[in-house]
């Protein structure tokens, strides 16, 4: 309650001021129409005088709306930087480092074969878990749901890669509802396969200026901007990380370093697995 009326109470304030003085205009212009002389000049000063109110109110209110948007434009570019430089200069080296990591960890100290089946269950489980939560925070991180329905806006996928088949297979998307094509065709896998995961990986994106079209996105599923990494560790190829969005604006320049951190995360679970 405290809170709604600091941020409310004034405007409501001023609105109250604004409508009554706006009827003492109102009221005083009827009651000097019949009056003359002196009594005439003081209803007139006083109409004057509540109609100068209104408007003083009024630029006062547009002042302090003003104010409020500049505030609400300098918090939005504050958490911009602020996100760039969670993304760059922590989220980005330490992903990459976990990576690193694992990776050394995998080849020091491989999965021995006669590890028992419930054994590899459990490993299993738990990269499912991360890879849950890697969709899912794709989502929420780069267009995250608007009312008033709240659902989600953007998408994200993992296609895995076989090096036997040469072929990509969809192991796991979220949110459930609009899902991808889960069979890539010959002509969406050669360029996942050349142009995002080959040659070491190259990120891939649909900004809509230099990039307008993408075989991961297919004419009519409701998704224009995309953002696919690949997920890489040592020189073994797991598969690709694609998110989509409705709309170009809605990913910007940061969101790559996000994904390209959550595409080490994920391939660190791959290397221990």
């Amino acid at each position: 309650m405290k809170r709604w009326l600091a941020e409310r109470g004034i405007h409501y304030l001023f609105l109250l001021f604004s409508a009554v003085l706006g009827v003492a205009v109102a009221v005083v212009s009827v009651w000097a129409d019949g009056a003359q002389g002196a009594d005439k000049k003081l209803w007139a000063l006083i109409a004057g005088m509540s109609a100068f109110g209104v408007v003083l109110i009024t630029h006062f209110e547009k002042r302090l709306v003003e104010k409020g948007k500049k505030r609400a434009e300098e918090r939005a570019i504050r958490a911009e930087a602020d996100m760039a430089k969670l993304y760059s200069t922590t989220l980005r080296p330490l992903s990459g480092k976990l990576k690193a990591l694992t990776t050394l960890y995998a080849s020091a100290a491989p999965l021995p074969s006669s590890a028992t089946v419930q054994s590899i269950s459990d490993l299993q489980q738990k990269r499912q878990e991360v890879l849950n939560g890697v969709l899912a925070g794709a989502v929420s991180l780069t267009a995250p749901p608007v009312g008033p329905a709240f659902l989600p806006r953007a998408r994200c996928s993992f296609y895995l890669y076989d090096a036997t088949t040469r072929d990509f297979k969809l192991e796991g998307t979220f949110p459930g509802q609009r899902t991808p094509r889960s069979v890539v065709d010959p002509v969406g896998t050669a360029h996942m396969k050349n142009e995002i995961l080959g040659g070491g990986g190259k990120t891939f994106r649909i900004d809509g200026v230099h990039e307008t079209h993408s075989y991961l996105v297919p004419p009519g599923a409701g998704y224009k901007a995309v953002i696919a990494v690949p997920v890489i560790y040592g020189t073994k190829e797991i598969g690709i990380l694609s998110v989509d969005a409705p709309d170009y604006s809605d990913f910007i320049d940061h969101h790559v370093t996000l994904m390209e951190s959550l595409a080490d995360i994920l391939a660190s679970t791959y290397a221990l697995t």
